[in-house]
């Protein structure tokens, strides 16, 4: 009965958002996994160690997905990558012990991306790609937001509990496995709820662009708060607040992603969603903005770069879909510069370097995409 499945059926689809959001849900909630080993007194270093190193893994296993996606089963990747997963956090509830708990957090990076991988292949067949990653985009954020808001809630858990829930969502994924179709479309195959894409060197430059964007994107997400304080003259817990909400309005982005299907080209969205987020930052990082002015521009930037996310990857896609399975580790790399690159900048040179450099960022973006995208590029309308 399986076999006759479509590939884009709504069960699979669910399914395979469910591998990629559990799979890389430790990375989500890094200050909540982080908390977990507070008794032991840990140092900023070691704890940033900790989520480096899982981090890595996740980039590591999702780029391997560039040799096996065509070769293996997928459910012969999927299994034994949630039995590993549930076995290493079970094991993180117990362990003290500084080096254990580092190899149980790179098991869980690398079989997470394993599963990332999965997702990455699957999403790259699909008739509707945009819609399955802006649906993904959506429950991350959704789980991001509600992180934000109830992260208080959370220190009276038992330090132990928030594996022990980590464990229990991998474990509920086992027996639905055969939900998840077995391999990647053969190419002579027309199989039901499967495309075909060109494969391009264009998609090399696209992948490309994630770098530049991934440095604006974290980087500023990252010291938003320190851009409240300076620009708008909020206390650190107003500022805090006003992160916050503008997370939960980023959702927007999403979903107007799930919309554009059939709508609008690729390379119009891209172009639309670069010159928001340019003018919206503009507007949030102005000196002496007022704390509702700086919200609703930075509400507005978070939905610009969710949807710009989200075109990002249709691109990708349409241009070369072989290439999906590194997106996450090149993010990565653009996440690991993009930190310590706009935080050095904003230390010594103030908001006005901050917006320079993040301009000259998304100016990055725009020259390694628009050109070469073509004006026929529409996103695929489904029936």
């Amino acid at each position: 009965m399986s076999g006759a499945r479509p590939f884009d059926a709504p069960e699979r689809i669910a399914y395979v958002n469910a591998l990629f959001i559990i799979g890389s849900l430790a990375t989500l909630i890094t200050p909540a996994v982080l908390d977990a080993w507070a008794p032991l007194n840990w140092s900023p270093g070691r704890l940033g160690l900790i989520a480096g190193i899982e981090l890595a893994g996740l980039a590591l296993g999702s780029l391997s997905g560039l040799y096996w996606q065509r070769r293996w089963s997928w459910r012969a990747i999927t299994a034994p990558s949630l039995v590993a997963c549930l076995v290493a956090n079970l094991a993180c509830v117990g362990l003290t012990d500084f080096m254990s708990v580092c190899a149980a957090r790179a098991v869980v990076g690398i079989a997470g991306g394993l599963l990332c991988g999965v997702y990455s292949a699957y999403a790259a067949n699909i008739t509707n790609p945009v819609r399955v990653i802006a649906a993904t985009t959506f429950v991350q954020v959704a789980l991001e937001a509600l992180f934000i808001f109830f992260a208080p809630s959370l220190s009276h858990l038992r330090s132990g509990a928030l594996f022990l829930l980590m464990a229990l969502l991998f474990a509920l994924l086992l027996p639905l496995i055969r939900l998840l179709p077995s391999r990647w479309p053969e190419a002579d195959a027309s199989a039901d709820g499967t495309t075909r894409h060109s494969r391009s060197w264009r998609g090399y430059v696209i992948l490309a662009s994630f770098i530049p964007f991934v440095v604006v994107q974290t980087g500023i997400y990252t010291f938003l708060g320190e851009f409240a304080q300076s620009a708008a003259r909020v206390s650190s817990e107003e500022a805090l607040r006003l992160v916050g909400i503008s997370v939960v309005f980023s959702a927007l982005g999403s979903l107007l992603a799930f919309g554009a299907e059939g709508r609008i080209s690729v390379r119009t969205a891209i172009v639309v969603s670069i010159v928001f987020m340019a003018a919206t930052l503009a507007g949030a990082l102005h000196p002496g903005s007022s704390s509702a002015w700086f919200l609703v521009n930075i509400a507005v930037m978070q939905i610009a770069w969710i949807f710009l996310n989200c075109m990002l990857y249709a691109a990708l896609i349409q241009t070369n879909n072989l290439l999906v399975a590194a997106a996450s580790t090149v993010a990565c790399l653009g996440a690991s510069v993009g930190t310590p690159v706009v935080g050095f900048v904003f230390e010594h040179t103030g908001l006005g370097g901050a917006l320079s450099l993040s301009m000259c960022a998304l100016a990055a973006t725009a020259a390694l995409t628009v050109p070469i995208l073509g004006r026929a590029n529409a996103l695929p309308e489904t029936s």
